[in-house]
């Protein structure tokens, strides 16, 4: 089956299989692609043929090693970058470069620096104030009492209106942002790394107020991370990517307990473990390939354990690997269970932190 039919039985599915998604579509990414021109006529592909859907009030994560392309698929569902080719769909509707007002602020994101995307010149209440009148979301007289809402939905005092970004904290600043992508009342939140760059005592509080905000507001969360244990605290579903590509992608659990393609059984088993005793020995070697230059065939066999002659001559696809979950991978070998239990370890939950470790200014 097509990924792009993939994706439309999505919404059509009322229970889980192997080709079925468990929850209806809201927005829909098919065959996505984002060519870069280089020197000499060259094209580096930083997305190539991506497709995948998010339903309502569920949380996709997206995992992948720096530049294997996750922040370029952000930005192109948020509208940031044009796609070279592929369709967008929200709600049944295609997304362009052009996109209605309301379509705009149904899909918002949330960077993984939370000062450098807020303006350091405003305090938080001006830029609260601002989104609230310039799309008209509530009247005048309402304004100050929906920014303390959006203080008090983040876990904020209303005292932090007052405040410049400066002044705060990376967690508090985060919050922040997370306050000015729900002012404008979105479906979807793109949250782009972000506690990466948020010390690992803080990391905690921020992704118990992602869960808080699904569980309370039904928001569809694409969350993007290179961080396992995140992700897998986090995400129901998975999509993980390598050199512009999703190579699997499946239910949290069967992802994690019984991954499919060699890349993914190399992060899972690169990951840190708290009573690992014993340094493991990574099982892929040397860099990923330039994107400008991609290997034909699986773009990872040159890295690959399980490599053979096929793999250099047919690029597989994403199948189903016919788990009786949805499950699916893009590796010839794909119906082979992993050879050692790596997997199957218990990742570390992200640190808890004090409550003093986020005061208010």
């Amino acid at each position: 089956m097509a990924r792009a039919e993939v994706n439309r039985a999505h919404a059509a599915a009322d229970t889980p299989g192997p080709d079925r998604a468990p929850t209806p579509a809201l927005l829909e990414v098919e065959d996505l692609s984002v060519f870069f021109a280089v020197e000499h006529g060259r094209l580096l592909r930083a997305v190539d043929e991506v497709s995948f859907s998010v339903g309502r009030g569920e949380v996709l994560g997206l995992v992948g090693e720096s530049g294997c392309g996750k922040t370029t698929v952000a930005k192109c569902i948020v509208g940031q970058i044009t796609p070279t080719t592929g369709t967008l769909l929200f709600e049944g509707r295609k997304l362009g470069s052009q996109r209605r007002a309301e379509d705009r602020r149904a899909i918002q994101m949330v960077f993984q620096d939370p000062y450098s995307s807020l303006n350091p010149r405003m305090s938080v209440r001006q830029v609260l104030r601002e989104l609230l009148r310039v799309h008209h979301l509530v009247p005048s007289s309402g304004i100050e009492r929906r920014c303390r809402e959006l203080m008090d939905l983040v876990g904020l005092p209303a005292d932090a209106l007052d405040g410049l970004p400066s002044q705060f904290s990376g967690g508090q600043r985060q919050r922040i942002a997370i306050a000015r992508a729900l002012a404008v009342e979105p479906q979807v939140i793109i949250a782009d790394e972000p506690v990466s760059a948020l010390d690992v005592s803080v990391q905690a509080t921020i992704l118990r107020l992602f869960e808080d905000l699904n569980s309370r507001l039904g928001l569809t969360i694409v969350f993007i991370s290179h961080n396992l244990a995140v992700v897998r605290r986090l995400s129901g579903r998975v999509a993980v990517m390598y050199l512009g590509r999703i190579v699997e992608e499946g239910d949290r659990e069967s992802v994690f307990s019984d991954p499919r393609h060699p890349y993914t059984r190399a992060l899972l088993g690169a990951a840190p473990r708290l009573h690992q005793t014993e340094l493991a020995r990574p099982s892929v070697k040397g860099e990923p390939p330039s994107p400008i230059d991609i290997p034909p065939g699986c773009p990872f066999h040159p890295r690959c354990p399980r490599a053979e002659a096929v793999c250099s001559a047919d690029r597989p696809v994403l199948e189903s690997v016919q788990t009786g979950a949805w499950h699916l991978a893009a590796c010839h070998f794909r119906h082979e269970a992993a050879l050692n239990a790596q997997g199957a370890m218990p990742l570390p939950e992200p640190e808890e932190t004090s409550e003093s470790a986020e005061e208010a200014p």
